[in-house]
């Protein structure tokens, strides 16, 4: 399979093979760096088994070290099954330290930053019937 992109010396158009790490244009012989792949679109989370801190990961596998706390997290058998969480149970916030919008399982009382390790204390809001 093929891929392309534009030369960053003369604009034209290249075509080079899938996988390939640089291509050079044999019109201006400028050496193209390759852009890295898209991440795949099948993801799926789970919560850090240390910090509570809830992790992105590719469907199918079998563990994910959390980049805050080094945990090495078993991902569950039914979890890479293409069932998606519902969206209601993840909440969003901004990091109190860098703004870096950060997601959280409803029900977390704090959140830890991936980027500056600060966290972030939720504000619950319990509703009065």
């Amino acid at each position: 399979m093929q891929d392309q992109l534009v030369c960053h010396g003369c604009r034209n158009l290249l075509m080079y093979p899938r996988g390939a790490s640089n291509v050079r244009c044999a019109l201006c012989n400028t050496i193209n760096m390759v852009p890295p792949p898209p991440p795949p679109h099948d993801m799926a989370h789970i919560i850090c088994g240390g910090c509570r801190t809830m992790l992105m990961y590719t469907r199918g596998a079998s563990s994910v070290r959390c980049s805050c706390c080094q945990t090495t997290n078993l991902v569950p058998a039914h979890s890479n099954q293409v069932a998606h969480a519902p969206s209601s149970q993840v909440a969003q916030i901004n990091c109190g330290h860098c703004r870096t919008t950060l997601m959280y399982p409803y029900g977390a009382s704090s959140v830890k930053c991936a980027v500056c390790q600060f966290v972030t204390n939720v504000n619950v809001i319990i509703p009065i019937y």
